[in-house]
């Protein structure tokens, strides 16, 4: 009923020119907010909803001003002096506090130095100690307290680039600078996104533009189905400005998503095989509807992630898919009717079919059964191994080893030791004032915390409490602003700051694992309460939360797939079949994954929501071209090879070209300046190389043994 209604609107619209146009013209204007795609500002997106460590987050930079802490490392040569080093770090610390204005704080060797006057050598050796134990002699640590502002990510970038600027004009020659902190490599991921998208879509672009002239072989058609790619992707795209999605590291994919997925349904309607509108419409829509609907749930997946960003891409790629679905429908298949004529190239046979055809003649009981033990085996070795593949993420390994960022921390981390810096928030459970004995234990907990492997610069408000008190004479202002970097005026809240390894996830999360072991320890009988506080706790709990946010938006989108995938062959066993055929793929990456060592971490964890609808296109186009055989023979005991050969027979070519398109357009991701996405691309081309062989040697044979009486 639906076809026959959609056969009429196709026939209407077609032949009514001035129509056509002005529905495109309509979703071009529509399309404006497609100028208002932006970066991201602030990074909040990346933080959990509801989350404790927010929580904490938020209320330690209400007592305690910005965790945002930058730090500047340098490297002297070894004729400089210590009275050298210190001349430099004091011509530094007055240009960044009379210049740069984004900078609350400068605390480097020059202020230990300056405590010489005030508490004697010995307390400022032992300060020192504390907080610049560097592992090299030649080396200073300047530590740096950006100020909290709404851009952050913004401001930072053309504070850094001051910052850059003013230790250009005074450090001598022969001076090495490296600029650190966990923003500084943020920053860098967001700039490469930017980058990288730009480059890669490009590159995908023209890509496309060739595999379509290699599949038409004929400007026209080849135009025609760019503008319908281009049709798609200008109101998809405008979805960014539309909902306010920002573009970052997760979202800078999604062109290059978009450009495949319209581009593989251009190309299915473009090969026209008919020119009997009804029967073109019934072998094109019900595959190509069914194939959309699976990337809508296998994306839309990702929009339970408890990280808004992750749920902005789930909602932002589905409604995209969903937008250009049905534009397609609207323009794009009247467009094509009007303008396209039977392909006869799809028609014709090739090397591929031929072989095909061969393939299935000879493609006995016996050998398909020993391709069925291969392929249950490859899945049950996936799900023996799965548990075995590492989940974690480093921030520092999405970036390249030769990237500048990256290679500046790790110059850092074997010179200096690490500055990847955590604060501790004190606090009594019965929110009164901290007591002089809490303070002792406090003191008592951070010299234990010391103790600990990895740990080093604790520091908290008794080791400062000999300066704080020795300047409440002769200068009060500023004994009360050192006081408050570490106890609140109303006494209610301390901190303790530390340096722990910059690491992975899961390593750092075992060293906050052990800190809190070692804090209960301490002061579990009080009634003191220690949290880990500021960025770090925060981002640990976010890449845990987004890796398994996915994987259990994964499971939700498969078991949605495999329903509309029973529901369209409208048969369980068949349905059952196409579902083995649709999931080997996804199983043959995970056995990549492990014998790679790939971890499943932010990147490869969102790509089995993202590949299932793909992977599942050609098996779609398959099944429905099969049932249909089935029902055009009418003859039970055709065998089921010769009614598979000719299922596969119209569609090959198309379904070759666009698993070459998905296939090329996922691998131009190993040109990626991101190690993160350059594994993306690796394992999402394999997917759809690793799917057609599932689609069109596999399948055939699971056919074979389950429809065995057919063949007799």
């Amino acid at each position: 009923m639906l076809i026959k209604k959609y056969v009429k609107y196709i026939y209407s619209v077609s032949s009514k020119p001035a129509i056509l146009y002005a529905l495109i013209g309509l979703l071009l204007v529509l399309s404006y907010p497609v100028v208002n795609m932006h970066t991201d500002s602030d990074g909040s997106g990346w933080l959990p909803k509801d989350s404790k460590k927010l929580i904490i987050k938020n209320l330690y930079q209400e007592k305690f001003g910005s965790d945002e802490i930058v730090i500047v490392y340098l490297t002297f040569p070894d004729t400089v002096s210590e009275a050298g080093h210190l001349k430099v770090l004091k011509q530094i610390t007055d240009s960044i506090t009379k210049n740069i204005h984004g900078f609350e704080s400068v605390f480097s060797a020059y202020n230990i130095d300056r405590l010489k006057r005030v508490t004697g050598t010995k307390y400022a050796m032992q300060m020192k100690k504390n907080y610049f134990n560097a592992n090299d002699k030649y080396g200073e640590i300047i530590f740096l307290k950006q100020k909290l502002t709404k851009d952050l990510i913004d401001d930072r970038a053309f504070l850094i680039d001051s910052l850059r600027n003013t230790l250009r004009g005074i450090l001598p020659e022969g001076v090495k600078t490296d600029i650190s902190g966990t923003g500084i490599v943020f920053d860098e991921i967001n700039r490469l996104s930017t980058t990288d998208s730009i480059k890669l879509f490009s590159l995908c672009f023209i890509l496309i533009i060739l595999l379509l002239w290699w599949q038409v072989k004929k400007l026209s058609y080849m135009l025609i189905s760019l503008g319908l790619v281009f049709l798609t992707m200008i109101p998809s795209l405008s979805l960014f400005g539309w909902l306010n999605v920002p573009f970052n590291m997760i979202t800078m994919t999604v062109p290059l998503l978009f450009a495949i997925n319209f581009s593989s349904y251009a190309i299915h309607f473009i090969t026209r095989q008919t020119s009997n509108i009804n029967k073109y419409v019934t072998n094109k829509i019900p595959p190509v509807f069914t194939s959309a609907l699976a990337s809508i749930i296998g994306f839309g997946s990702l929009s339970i992630s408890n990280i808004k960003i992750i749920s902005q891409f789930g909602v932002l790629t589905s409604l995209g898919i969903l937008v250009g679905l049905l534009i397609l429908l609207a323009v794009g298949i009247p467009l094509t009717v009007k303008l396209v004529g039977v392909n006869k190239a799809v028609l014709n046979s090739s090397k591929l079919t031929t072989f095909l055809t061969n393939y299935y003649k000879k493609l006995n009981h016996s050998k398909s059964v020993a391709l069925f033990i291969l392929v249950i085996s490859i899945i049950l070795s996936a799900i023996f191994v799965f548990p075995k593949i590492r989940v974690d993420t480093n921030m520092l390994h999405f970036m390249k080893p030769n990237n500048k960022v990256r290679r500046s921390v790790e110059y850092i981390q074997n010179r200096y030791g690490t500055a990847n810096m955590i604060e501790l928030m004190a606090v009594k459970t019965d929110t009164t004032v901290l007591s002089n004995n809490d303070l002792k234990a406090i003191h008592k907990l951070a010299q234990k915390l010391e103790d600990m492997p990895g740990i080093s610069n604790v520091v908290d408000y008794r080791l400062w409490y000999p300066v704080i008190a020795r300047l409440s004479f002769n200068n009060p202002p500023l004994s009360k602003k050192l006081s408050k970097a570490f106890l609140t005026d109303d006494r209610k809240y301390s901190k303790l700051t530390l340096t722990i390894p910059t690491g992975s996830v899961n390593e750092m999360n075992n060293i906050l694992i052990a800190i809190k072991q070692t804090i209960k320890k301490e002061i579990g009988s009080t009634k003191m309460a220690v949290y880990p506080a500021g960025y770090l706790p925060l981002y640990i709990e976010q890449m845990d939360t987004i890796v398994k946010g996915m994987l259990s938006g994964l499971a939700l989108a498969v078991v949605l797939i495999l329903v509309v995938m029973v529901v369209l062959v409208k048969n369980i066993k068949l349905g059952l079949i196409t579902i083995l055929v649709t999931t080997f793929p996804l199983f043959s990456i995970v056995l990549i994954m492990y014998f790679l060592s790939i971890p499943i971490d932010v990147g490869t964890s969102i790509i089995f929501s993202v590949l299932i609808g793909m992977i599942a296109d050609d098996a779609l186009h398959i099944i429905w071209n099969y049932r249909q055989n089935l029902t055009l023979t009418g003859d039970k005991k055709l065998p089921t090879n010769e009614i598979f050969s000719r299922s596969v027979k119209k569609i090959v070519y198309p379904c070759i070209v666009t698993s070459i398109m998905f296939s090329v357009g996922f691998s131009v991701l190993g040109f990626s300046n991101m190690s993160i996405i350059e594994n993306f691309g690796l394992l999402a081309t394999a997917t759809i190389i690793l799917a057609w062989v599932s689609d069109f040697l596999f399948f055939p044979a699971l056919l074979n043994i389950f429809y065995w009486s057919n063949n007799k």
